[in-house]
This record gives structure tokens, C-alpha cells and sequence, in this order.
């Protein structure tokens, strides 16, 4: 896994990126991104979102870098980063 996507239960914003995630990208990156929920993976989900200052979801992780802007265009170009897939 290189990159992290943190998301919780009832965010239409969240529901929207997985949707571009798996039907927009054809589950391309599925394989490369570890999903932390908020209400099933408590514990690593508190831990990260007080490490990098997160306040809002959802959010993506890579490297140290935060991704928050969470559009098609800017998802598209952080996993092309961080993962190397075009």
C-alpha cells in the first residue's frame, strides 16, 4: 500500500470518491490504496488525522504529503505521484 485514504461512514463526499475510485478509475489503484475508516479502524484513523493536522474527509496520504483536495484532476495526479500508474 503507498497510498492512504481516510473516510468515514454517512460522508457523501467520501461515498463520491470511492465511486470515482472504483467505477471513474476502474478500481485501478485498489490494489495501492488502504482505506482507514473512522468508525472500524478507530485507533489508526485517530493516530493519523492527529499526525498530519486533518480536519476534513475525505483525505489521502502519501509519503507525507496530504492530499485534501479530493476533485477527479487533483485525485488523478497524486496516485500518477505517488503510485506510478497512468
Amino acid at each position: 500500500m503507498s497510498v492512504i485514504l481516510l473516510t468515514k461512514n454517512d460522508c457523501p463526499q467520501c461515498a463520491a470518491l470511492k465511486m470515482f475510485l472504483k467505477f471513474g478509475l476502474n478500481d485501478k489503484y485498489a490494489s495501492d490504496i488502504k482505506i482507514v475508516n473512522k468508525e472500524t479502524d478507530t485507533e489508526e484513523f485517530e493516530k493519523l488525522t492527529s499526525k498530519y493536522g486533518i480536519l476534513n474527509l475525505p483525505t489521502m496520504i502519501a509519503a507525507d504529503e496530504v492530499l485534501t483536495r479530493t476533485q477527479p484532476t487533483p485525485v488523478v495526479q497524486f496516485l500518477e505521484k505517488h503510485v506510478g500508474k497512468k
